[in-house]
């Protein structure tokens, strides 16, 4: 009467095989003392051999699991990557530009980019430094930028 928390697998060894012939002698010669049965031992070998795979494709299931995360980026996702990247750009770049027009350095406040520091670093560089001259058609630029 078989029970019910057992399975049964079968293990064959083909002796014309170098690898089985050399499994068979490590099987037929085990140390007792060390490994309690070849069954715990195939067991231990086994259980070792599949967690140094981690999730590699070692099970059908991981297998299927892996493609289905798998997903291909699409045009319409990179045709939005590059106009963030763009907008990126081009804020910076006014930003660097005004702060250029206006005789000072570039300030960047934290967490703050776009018109709105422009203006800033512009006020403060005219309210700082009036001698300086203005040039309209960099102006002009700046502006039909923002």
């Amino acid at each position: 009467m078989a029970k019910s928390n057992i399975v049964n697998r079968s293990y064959r060894l083909n002796l014309d095989d170098e690898q089985q012939r050399r499994v068979n002698k490590v099987l037929a010669g085990l140390n007792k003392d060390i490994h309690k049965s070849v069954n715990q031992f195939i067991t231990d070998a086994i259980d070792f051999y599949a967690n140094s795979f981690g999730d590699e494709s070692l099970l059908r299931e991981t297998e299927e699991r892996k493609k289905k995360e798998e997903e291909y980026i699409l045009r319409s996702d990179l045709d939005g990557i590059r106009e963030e990247l763009k907008n990126e750009v081009k804020n910076e770049i006014i930003i660097l530009l005004g702060a250029a027009l206006g005789g000072g350095a570039a300030r960047m406040a934290e967490g703050s980019m776009g018109r709105t520091v422009t203006e800033t670093v512009a006020k403060e560089t005219a309210a700082g430094n009036t001698e300086e001259d203005t040039d309209p058609t960099m102006m002009e630029l700046v502006e039909n930028w923002g």
